[in-house]
């Protein structure tokens, strides 16, 4: 069984929370709209308060499902139960709220080790079948289905979502050539700890324990808060590694099925291209182990320069090794790469 979702969820315009009773008039306002309940299966028409008693005492369960609240008050629904689904009163359609709001519920469901999600739309209803393909649902197959507000049987779209396309779908900051980069998020961590439970990449890391551990790895897959930003580097939409520009340090990771293949060259490029035309820097530091010879030589390709040598902890390898500290400089960067 997977674990409950958090009853409360905070988006950058909207609060997710419990039904109340105080929501009754909006739902009631919102259900007695036919351009609202008559894309739902199985809310009734005319809608009562007995039906929204109904409603918040066997079906809105606190955790599953949730109402949506922008600054204005009570704008809709959005729950997880057998199915995924949502609706929008009117007034707050055509402002992204579904997106919003559908992202942080099923980022939050995939948190829980879900694998994937169904849901439907009534063939016909355009913006959540727009809404549901950037989500990264696909089609699974038609079939007529009861629509109990307009009390006729029409035809339907069932659809699902994997974690998968899910995370390929969920947008991204910037790109390259071949890569996608992001704030990493809890539902990548079961990736981002594939990746660091291979010792090849850890022991070349600073700050990553060995034997990998998921708490800290969790501690991770979450948007950086401090100076700087800290991305998760995608590939085809599969995470691949992660590239960090944080308190003027570089750093980097890329999983070894994908070495010699110029990802790392490629992410470090862009990250060093964004740190040095957003962040207030006239220099760019990096770390890197005496015996990571590849890595020290991309650095070196990249322009930084060694200053000093060093002789550190390791925490993934539990012992004090020699290193090197580089640094690249804002105007070798400009002519290094043409920027």
């Amino acid at each position: 069984m997977r674990a409950p979702l958090p009853q409360v969820i905070a988006t950058a315009r909207l609060r997710l929370r419990p039904f109340a009773d105080d929501d009754g008039p909006g739902v009631l306002a919102a259900m007695s709209n036919l351009d609202v309940s008559g894309w739902l299966s199985s809310v009734p028409h005319p809608y009562a308060k007995a039906d929204f008693g109904h409603f918040l005492k066997n079906i809105a369960h606190p955790g599953a499902v949730f109402a949506i609240h922008d600054l204005g008050g009570f704008v809709g629904a959005i729950g997880l139960n057998d199915e995924f689904g949502y609706w929008l009163a009117p007034q707050a359609q055509g402002k992204g709220y579904a997106t919003e709001a559908a992202r942080a519920v099923l980022g939050a469901f995939f948190t829980t080790g879900a694998t994937d999600v169904v849901s439907g739309y009534f063939d016909g209803h355009h913006r959540s079948a727009r809404v549901l393909v950037k989500l990264g649902f696909v089609e699974t197959g038609r079939a007529p289905k009861f629509c109990k507000a307009r009390a006729v049987v029409r035809p339907h779209v069932g659809v699902a979502l994997t974690r998968a396309e899910f995370t390929a779908c969920y947008p991204h900051a910037v790109q390259s050539a071949r890569l996608q980069f992001r704030d990493l998020q809890p539902f990548d961590a079961d990736d981002l700890h594939e990746l660091v439970s291979d010792w090849q990449v850890v022991r070349q890391l600073g700050s990553f324990p060995w034997p990998s551990d998921p708490a800290f790895t969790a501690s991770r897959s979450v948007p950086y808060a401090g100076e700087g930003f800290a991305w998760g580097v995608f590939h085809a939409g599969a995470l691949i590694g992660t590239v960090p520009v944080t308190k003027a340090e570089l750093g980097y990771m890329i999983a070894p099925r994908r070495w010699r293949q110029g990802f790392a060259a490629e992410a470090c490029q862009l990250a060093l291209n964004h740190a040095f035309k957003t962040l207030p820097l006239d220099h760019i530091t990096a770390g890197v182990w005496a015996d990571n010879h590849v890595s020290r030589g991309l650095l070196a390709k990249l322009g930084f320069k060694v200053t000093a040598q060093t002789h550190d902890m390791s925490k993934a390898r539990g012992v004090m090794a020699d290193g090197f500290d580089m640094r690249l400089a804002r105007k070798d960067w400009a002519a290094t790469s043409g920027a």
